[in-house]
């Protein structure tokens, strides 16, 4: 079956019939027209969260809602900046988050801290973890136990638990990459480390 519509992930806010679209490496604004465009597959209506637009005489439509439509998987790679409809090619696809720790002996700093924080026992560490990889925890408490606990290592004048605890954070983190609060979280650590704590070491 041939489609004539260009298919194009719709990117940034419209208003005015004004959108601000990636080009290249950069952005322009580009003058579109909106005319409450229906998409129809096979005779039945695709919903979209995004409406689609006319832009130079070409139709743009969100590629999620039309790749689902026609029964493709749509996968974003943002290291390379590709939207693959269907299958990925082994070589484009994207190593899988770390596993978390299966047992808290491979954490034996965050399991330190927990117990002298008195967060959740040792026993309740993997749950813990579950629960943050989960979404029901935010990746935050993972965060703020290891700034905790760094900070009372350098108030104890014990910098090489210090810098243990910044090693063994960077695999507590990447085995909870999933959770939504992730990236922010590992920003606000690395940024706290890197400004309040590595100068005292």
């Amino acid at each position: 079956m041939k489609k004539k519509a260009v298919v194009f992930c719709l990117l940034g806010a419209m208003a005015l019939g004004t959108c601000t679209v990636s080009a290249a490496n950069g952005t322009k604004n580009i003058s579109a027209t909106f005319r409450n465009i229906k998409i129809v597959v096979d005779g039945k209506e695709v919903s979209t969260s995004a409406e689609p637009f006319i832009y130079n005489g070409t139709t743009y439509l969100p590629i999620r809602a039309v790749g689902e439509a026609v029964g493709k998987e749509v996968t974003w790679n943002a290291g390379t900046n590709t939207v693959y409809l269907g299958e990925v090619p082994e070589s484009a696809k994207q190593p899988e988050t770390p596993a978390a720790p299966a047992a808290t002996g491979s954490l034996p700093v965050l399991t330190q801290f927990v117990e002298q924080m008195g967060v959740t026992s040792a026993e309740g560490l993997p749950e813990l973890l579950a629960a943050v990889r989960s979404g029901e925890e935010s990746a935050y408490l993972i965060v703020e136990v290891y700034l905790k606990g760094i900070d009372e290592a350098l108030y104890a004048d014990n910098p090489q638990l210090a810098r243990a605890a910044y090693t063994e954070a960077q695999t507590a983190l990447a085995s909870v990459a999933n959770n939504p609060d992730y990236a922010d979280a590992k920003e606000q650590f690395e940024i706290i480390w890197q400004n309040d704590f590595l100068p005292q070491l």
